[in-house]
């Protein structure tokens, strides 16, 4: 009995967790860039990054990966270089598990790290789906 209502309550948080993860739309994404100060000649291989590693879902965490790490947010920012699990730590100075709510600001600002570091081939998705391809269109997105 035990066991059972254990697994029920681990389903219903399960359950829970990912109903509440939010999915941005482009224009969303387009207007957290452009406050971060984004280049908007920059913004649609920043939005092409988002889609490809995430599809734009702000609490997105996968895992494990090589040596064991785990990736978080929007950008998947990597906890084997970038930030640390449970604790501060990493080149961007943070709790990887910050990366994975709805706030991106601090997510945006460890990604300008990262990019201005290694530029967008940091990112497998940017390489596969981005770089030399057809770009989203943000013309759409009103100017702020």
């Amino acid at each position: 009995m035990r066991l059972w209502l254990t697994v029920s309550i681990l389903a219903v948080l399960l359950i829970d967790g990912q109903v509440d993860a939010k999915i941005l739309t482009e224009c969303e994404a387009v207007r957290e860039l452009q406050q971060a100060q984004i280049p908007r000649s920059l913004i649609s291989n920043w939005i092409c990054l988002m889609q490809s590693e995430s599809g734009l879902n702000t609490q997105l965490v996968t895992g494990p990966k090589t040596a064991s790490s785990y990736s978080f947010g929007i950008f998947q920012i990597n906890s084997a270089k970038w930030c640390s699990r449970g604790h501060t730590g990493g080149i961007c100075n943070k709790r990887c598990e910050d990366f994975a709510n709805d706030d991106i600001k601090d997510d945006i600002a460890c990604a300008k790290i990262i990019h201005d570091r290694e530029g967008f081939k940091a990112w497998d998705g940017w390489t596969k789906k981005c770089k030399n391809k057809p770009l989203p269109n943000i013309g759409k997105c009103k100017r702020r």
